[in-house]
């Protein structure tokens, strides 16, 4: 990590790198919605799902639910310097099936009268929160103290997170059987004997790595 912040620091382009570190998706919006910059997490979350998409440099939300949800968000972030503006929605929760956990969408604008931006033709940051992201860093320290495979890491992730084995199964398009083959061979790598204990070990390699 601080060989590639000190990389960071030596680039020209400082804050889309800094961005690209990031977990949470985040992309820098013009005034017209379209994109100026888009990190590496949200170009990975679109591709992924089928709840949104990057369609001609802009982003593209399935549902017309959503879709006025996102304008009314990206229109509040636009009108922020109006009093009005401080009652419309900023912030929407985007469901999904099969037990999955839902990921949150926010728009915030970027800066207010006077006030100078990294880019400055965007009005505003969209930012997606995936909490099946959110314990990656645990993830790969798994992989390293144990010598886990990237799929049983994944796994084991998405098992902290509450979500079913047959869930992750559905939302991986792999067959029940190969998720209960990664989840014994986690079993003989951890020796822990449940997914409760799983689920505990996990979330204290997650608080460890939390900043101070």
């Amino acid at each position: 990590m601080t060989t590639r912040l000190e990389a960071v620091a030596a680039h020209e382009n400082l804050f889309a790198n800094a961005l690209d570190l990031l977990v949470d998706g985040i992309a820098l919006l013009g005034r017209d919605g379209r994109i100026v910059y888009v990190n590496e997490a949200l170009r990975t979350l679109a591709a992924r799902g089928n709840d949104f998409r990057i369609e001609r440099n802009a982003i593209e939300f399935a549902s017309a639910d959503l879709r006025g949800r996102f304008a009314a968000a990206l229109d509040a972030a636009d009108r922020i310097q109006e009093p009005a503006a401080a009652f419309l929605p900023a912030d929407f929760a985007v469901p999904r099936e099969n037990g999955l956990p839902p990921y949150t969408v926010s728009v915030r604008p970027l800066a207010r009268a006077g006030q100078e931006t990294a880019r400055p033709s965007a009005v505003a940051m969209l930012l997606v929160h995936d909490p099946l992201q959110r314990t990656l860093s645990a993830g790969r320290l798994l992989q390293e103290l144990y010598g886990l495979t990237n799929a049983e890491a994944q796994l084991a992730e998405a098992l902290s997170t509450g979500m079913t084995a047959a869930a992750y199964a559905h939302n991986r398009r792999i067959s029940i059987t190969t998720v209960y083959t990664h989840l014994r061979r986690t079993r003989e790598k951890t020796g822990w004997k449940s997914i409760a204990e799983l689920t505990r070990r996990f979330h204290e390699l997650n608080v460890a790595l939390r900043p101070n």
